[in-house]
């Protein structure tokens, strides 16, 4: 999916990232969108028509956001893949999908797509689960924790050239700190593959209360030396760093079975039909 939704936005955010070899994906696409202020209620209503006939005819798989804390406007859409040729086989899949479920209003709905969108970019990443924090050992697991997010807080950080390993060596001793905290939450860590060096750190919550309860385990790793050691090696090595609050939608999103299986909250619902339009008074006429 997100490989044909950038094409028709003229360059989306599109994403990458790997994933453990257990879950069956080494790799994750995320496109994400800049959508014009005015137009985020038409963008929403053409993804839906978008999922509403993946889902129908067998398509792609995705999990879409929204930025609730961060750049108005913004909506990423992730794609796990097995590894780089079945990025391929899914831009197959979801062409087929689009084109089955809508005909000739797909190419409509593309451009529709690509005058709602302001800007983007594309990449790959590539997961370290060895730096993770409390990640899934296998797909089940895997399935089960993406089930239940609701809430994605991220953390984007801009490396300087050559530096992501130094970075990397302070991050090893501050994880350890991190797998401390109570109640846990997963921590992910990845990398990118493509475009300018980055590394990202994304936290998975049940609800924003869970952000609440972890905040005392969270207030003693920053205490700790191993954070210090990180700050030090941060101010050396990053160039500029992001924090985002992302909301799981799952209204926009097309996933797995497995994950809808493990939550309703998955579930699709059918679109509402359009309201017919009023038949004229045939008596105004006489």
């Amino acid at each position: 999916m997100g490989r044909i939704v950038m094409t028709a936005t003229c360059g989306l955010f599109l994403t990458a990232v790997g994933a453990i070899s257990q879950t069956g994906a080494d790799y994750l696409d995320i496109t994400r969108v800049q959508v014009r202020g005015d137009k985020s209620k038409e963008f929403e209503d053409a993804i839906k028509k978008m999922a509403e006939a993946n889902r129908k005819y067998k398509g792609d798989h995705w999990v879409a956001l929204s930025t609730e804390y961060g750049e108005f406007g913004n909506y990423a859409f992730s794609s796990p893949r097995e590894n780089m040729a079945a990025v391929e086989t899914a831009m197959g899949t979801f062409q087929k999908a689009l084109k089955e479920g809508l005909g000739p209003l797909a190419e409509k709905l593309m451009r529709d797509l690509s005058a709602y969108s302001v800007s983007g970019h594309s990449q790959l990443r590539h997961r370290r689960w060895d730096l993770s924090v409390n990640a899934p050992s296998n797909a089940a697991d895997f399935n089960k924790m993406m089930a239940k997010t609701r809430w994605i807080r991220a953390l984007s950080l801009e490396m300087k050239p050559g530096l992501n390993m130094q970075y990397l060596e302070a991050w090893k001793p501050f994880q350890q700190e991190l797998a401390k905290i109570s109640p846990p939450v997963p921590i992910l860590v990845s990398e990118s593959s493509t475009g300018a060096p980055a590394i990202y750190v994304g936290v998975f919550y049940q609800s924003m209360a869970d952000m609440d309860a972890g905040m005392a385990g969270v207030q003693k790793a920053v205490q700790s030396d191993a954070y210090q050691q990180l700050m030090k090696a941060t101010q050396l090595t990053v160039a500029a760093s992001r924090w985002e609050i992302l909301k799981v939608r799952p209204e926009l999103s097309c996933p797995t079975d497995e994950i809808i299986q493990a939550d309703a909250f998955w579930k699709p619902k059918p679109m509402a039909a359009a309201a017919p339009k009023p038949k004229p008074d045939a008596s105004a006429k006489q």
